[in-house]
């Protein structure tokens, strides 16, 4: 079925190239900024901070704060001004309803995560890191194309499993944020809930099936990013209750940065098909196209910024 080449007429925003690009396509800045680092993010730039393990979630008296997303939120000016106040260098890094409230313009898109994680990695001098991030995505984008069959495509596989089930979401506490990230990219590209079971999901799993054994027929539960004790547990049980466990690992040989990027990537691409296999268009629904409608610059005062 996803297969069918007919299939990518329903992706009328090209979303199909624009992954297979992503990986090295980062344009911005590559500056190392002073330390210590602290940041805060909204929107679209909370996510990328979960997915970073080279900066403090936080606000900092001193060297760089970083404020990421929607610019427009009072609640960051007070964060912005505590951080002056003390001395801190302001980075304004995301969308704003005025192009003098940014630093570095990151337009609203579904795949915006990858431009934020990548500057702050150029930013806090892991630029290696980074690096390391492309050639994983770059590798795996050969594997996801459209044009691999589905026999050896791990994405259309994924979203294979996926159709037509409700996806559990479950990870190691070490990879909680790659939740979030699925969730997230299974609803916006994918228009497929999920449902997230974070905060000692063992608990609910012990119980949450007792009531209703027909509640576990059409799921399948996603097992993100590592198979620690906890998580070879949470398989035992969910083996007997739901369809199907499938393990989503990344290569093991990887940072946690570049695994935590590979997983959220190939999560990009399951959505992508998913999508397809729905009959879907996967680019943003009309309904978050007016949620994001406030922060939309013309295409004169994108380019005046970058």
């Amino acid at each position: 079925m996803l297969d069918d080449y007919s299939r990518k007429e329903k992706d009328t925003s090209n979303l199909h190239d624009v992954l297979e690009s992503l990986p090295g396509s980062y344009a911005g800045p590559t500056r190392v900024l002073s330390e210590p680092y602290g940041a805060v993010g909204y929107e679209e730039g909370a996510l990328p901070l979960r997915l970073t393990d080279f900066i403090e979630k936080s606000v900092v008296g001193q060297g760089t704060q970083f404020l990421l997303g929607n610019i427009n939120d009072p609640e960051g000016d007070d964060l912005i001004n505590i951080a002056e106040a003390s001395g801190a260098h302001i980075q304004r890094v995301g969308v704003s309803q005025s192009l003098k409230n940014l630093d570095y313009l990151v337009p609203t898109h579904p795949l915006s995560l990858y431009t934020y994680t990548q500057y702050l990695a150029h930013a806090t001098g892991n630029s290696e890191a980074a690096q390391q991030a492309d050639a994983a995505l770059q590798q795996l984008a050969a594997r996801c194309t459209f044009q691999i069959p589905t026999e050896q495509n791990p994405a259309k596989q994924l979203a294979w499993s996926l159709w037509t089930r409700t996806p559990l979401l479950l990870a190691s506490r070490s990879n909680a944020a790659l939740i979030g990230a699925w969730q997230h990219l299974l609803g916006r590209i994918g228009k497929t809930m999920s449902v997230p079971l974070e905060h000692e999901p063992l608990i609910t799993l012990s119980g949450g099936f007792e009531a209703r054994h027909e509640t576990g027929d059409g799921r399948v539960a996603l097992i993100l990013g590592s198979l620690d004790e906890e998580m070879k547990l949470a398989q035992e049980i969910l083996d007997t209750r739901i369809d199907e466990v499938i393990p989503v690992l990344a290569p093991e040989h990887l940072s946690e940065y570049a695994q935590n990027m590979y997983l959220w990537y190939l999560g990009a691409w399951v959505g992508y098909y998913l999508a397809l296999a729905y009959d879907q268009d996967p680019k943003d629904t009309k309904v978050a196209d007016l949620l994001n409608e406030p922060f939309k610059l013309k295409a004169d005062e994108d380019d005046s910024l970058n």
